[in-house]
């Protein structure tokens, strides 16, 4: 979803009036949205494979990228405990402990800092791309909520993108055996191009309810 850029870009909207000045992104894989914060002053990503790594260091020398688990004890004394904002955008769903990881995640705020999180709702959603792509769970509001720490409160909670949830739904009629497959791919590229702006538009009307995504916003108690 890298190339998916109005996707992205509505992920990020979606965060914008939380996101700060001194940034952590939780699992920066293929892309990253380091591109998205141009205005961020200090920016670290993170990453459990180490090419990922040095790419995104490549692409911005002036930043800092650290090859971590974001799942394993030690990351607030890696990264630092000083960031306004921690992004976590479909990552958490690959971690068998996800809690782990969102106590870690918190761990690198700054009391008052926020835990911005986005990942794929409801397992009944669940078919072979999740597979695929190596997620362990889909989720609900209620269990994002039961997976995060006792040092946020919870500020915002809601799902995401309707029309795309039907679109998962409709491949579970589907056998899928890559996610680099040409159907895949066409079904990025025509999502983001035709699917995502229509999506948008009825997004708040179905939020409460349902989506592809569940959005999080917390806040670290002071």
């Amino acid at each position: 979803m890298e190339v998916a850029a109005n996707y992205n870009r509505w992920i990020v909207d979606r965060f914008s009036a939380y996101s700060g000045k001194a940034i952590l992104e939780i699992g920066i894989g293929h892309g990253g949205f380091r591109r998205f914060f141009p205005n961020a002053e200090r920016y670290t990503g993170i990453d459990i494979d180490a090419e990922m790594v040095q790419r995104a260091q490549a692409a911005y020398p002036r930043d800092t990228f650290v090859t971590a688990d974001a799942g394993a004890p030690g990351l607030p004394e890696r990264v630092g405990t000083t960031f306004d904002t921690a992004l976590c955008v479909n990552v958490l769903e690959h971690i068998p402990d996800d809690r782990t990881a969102a106590a870690n995640m918190a761990a690198c705020l700054r009391p008052g800092g926020h835990l911005l999180l986005f990942v794929p709702a409801f397992p009944r959603l669940y078919n072979d791309l999740d597979r695929l792509a190596g997620h362990v769970r889909r989720y609900t509001k209620k269990s994002v909520a039961a997976a995060l720490p006792d040092t946020v409160d919870v500020l915002t909670m809601s799902y995401f993108n309707p029309i795309g949830a039907l679109g998962w739904w409709a491949n579970n009629l589907m056998r899928h055996s890559s996610l680099e497959s040409g159907n895949v791919k066409s079904q990025v590229g025509f999502f983001d191009r035709w699917v995502v702006p229509v999506s948008r538009r009825i997004d708040p009307l179905t939020r409460s309810v349902f989506g592809q995504s569940v959005v999080c916003v917390a806040r670290k108690k002071k």
